[in-house]
């Protein structure tokens, strides 16, 4: 019997069903009796249940005690959970162990919109009605198709009245985040006070550096730094950008200019400087481009044409190469879902299993070959267009389905820049909070501060003020030292003064 190839993955060669370790769809897709168990791989132990949990970040052969207890339930408003509780407790992160902190796993109110649920050792979702609705494509065990849907709940999550995290801003549908819109709102009427300081700051002979920073540091909204600059075009007749470019100087100006242009501009100045300076920023390329909804990649692509008079697409292109090359392509093509759109855990699974086939190169390689290019696209082109909220809910699936993290896979299978992007979206998807904390590190550790991703992801955080807040107690949970001591200890002058303020503020 020939197999019919599952949605969006690879069929076996000669159209068999695939072989391997883990090539065969989830148990509890299957209707009659389950597949016969594969022999357990060499280089993992034999797990003793599902959802056992692996070092954080490191490789996946070294085995945790399965029937220890899980980690605490996710804390710093990754998608769907519920608030944090008073007291902020610590989570037990060892960063001795492994190249990433262990993300907050789904449980205990923190999961993917079930507020009891246990994490992934006892993950046992509502279980959907019996229905004769039949799924052709899905192949059984011997190619024959399933009369009956993957098990699981009826519904995507979060329940309906079950609100977002706070952090966690969610336009409607179609509607770019604050900030993003055109032309932005603003109320120059609000703001007089503040562009009349700015301007006394600047005006004559020197600079009043702090007045500078106590007024812009205190700029938190994009509807303030926009309301902002209007008033002091009117009141003043001048530009505030062009005046601050004027009367300051090094990372103390770029500073400043990153707040005073607003979140879009700022986007837009940061990736021109990342493919124009020589040498690639491929981080900020990341930062900017990944994970974006399509209103806002669409805002930004559109003041990068009016800005520069130059196309981001040809720009990428030409800065870029081979795989990465066609993996930004793929996603200024803004195929992703909406962040508004529900999670379906259906999809997961399927997306799950789908990855998994992809990162072993069915039919062609083991877990120690080299897989191609054509899977790897399967794989990035699977992650990168969905939403953060169904990104973590394929992590979680991933690691029900297969007994090990998918960004520790990631970790083994990819390197690179190709690497770096598929595990910002993947730590975006399960814990936002603690990826940002961890990528605002990675601007200061080793020789040498990288001053400007520095500024960039501290104004980029900055926007969403309940964001910003659970990034820096995150970095204080994982690093033991708050966010701007650290920040202190790695700049000097006005630059730190103006950093610092924007922390503490």
């Amino acid at each position: 019997m020939s197999y019919s190839q599952y949605p969006g993955g690879y069929g076996g060669p000669g159209g068999q069903p695939p072989q391997g370790q883990y090539a065969y769809p989830p148990q509890n897709y299957a209707q009659g009796p389950p597949p016969p168990i594969p022999p357990h791989p060499t280089s993992f132990p034999p797990p003793q249940n599902q959802g056992s949990y692996y070092p954080p970040g490191g490789s996946a052969g070294s085995y945790f005690n399965p029937n220890s207890s899980p980690p605490p339930p996710g804390q710093y408003g990754q998608a769907y959970n519920l608030p944090p509780q008073s007291g902020y407790p610590q989570p037990a992160y060892n960063n001795d162990r492994a190249s990433y902190p262990q993300q907050q796993q789904m449980g205990g109110g923190g999961g993917y919109g079930y507020p009891n649920a246990p994490g992934p050792a006892g993950y046992n979702p509502p279980q959907r009605p019996p229905t004769q609705q039949s799924y052709p494509n899905y192949p059984g065990p011997s190619g024959g198709p399933y009369a009956q849907p993957p098990q699981g709940p009826p519904y995507g999550y979060p329940p309906q009245n079950q609100q977002p995290f706070p952090g966690q801003f969610q336009p409607a549908f179609g509607v770019p985040s604050p900030g993003y819109e055109e032309p932005p709102q603003c109320n120059p009427l609000e703001y007089g006070t503040q562009a009349d300081a700015l301007r006394k700051a600047m005006k004559g002979f020197g600079t009043d550096e702090d007045t500078l920073i106590r007024v812009l540091a205190k700029l938190q909204t994009p509807y303030a730094i926009y309301s902002v600059q209007r008033a002091f075009s009117q009141r003043h007749g001048r530009e505030l950008l062009t005046d601050l470019k004027k009367e300051t100087s090094g990372h103390f100006r770029e500073a400043l200019l990153a707040v005073a242009r607003g979140p879009l501009m700022e986007e837009v100045h940061a990736l021109h400087d990342a493919i124009h300076r020589p040498g690639t920023t491929e981080s900020v390329l990341n930062d900017v481009l990944l994970c974006r909804s399509p209103p806002d990649l669409d805002a930004i692509k559109r003041a990068y044409k009016r800005t520069f008079s130059r196309d981001l697409e040809a720009d990428v292109r030409g800065d870029l190469s081979l795989k990465t090359e066609n993996m930004f392509v793929f996603v200024l093509g803004n195929m992703r879902s909406d962040e508004s759109a529900r999670v379906d855990i259906n999809q997961s699974e399927k997306d799950a299993y789908n990855i998994q086939m992809a990162m072993e190169g069915v039919g062609n390689t083991g877990l120690g070959g080299v897989f191609g290019g054509t899977h790897q696209e399967s794989v990035y082109s699977t992650i990168l267009s969905k939403n953060d909220a169904q990104i973590g809910a394929i992590a979680h699936s991933y690691e029900r389905m297969y007994n090990r993290r998918l960004d520790v896979m990631i970790e083994k299978k990819f390197k690179g820049h190709m690497q770096e992007a598929l595990l910002y979206a993947i730590r975006g998807g399960t814990d936002k909070a603690l990826r940002d904390a961890v990528l605002l590190e990675d601007a200061m550790k080793g020789l040498g501060t990288r001053d400007s991703v520095l500024i960039h992801r501290i104004v980029k955080c900055r926007w969403n003020k309940a964001h910003f807040e659970n990034v820096k107690r995150a970095y204080r949970d994982t690093y033991h030292t708050s966010l701007d001591e650290r920040v202190h200890g790695e700049t000097s002058g006005d630059y730190r003064k103006f950093l610092t303020a924007m922390l503490i503020n």
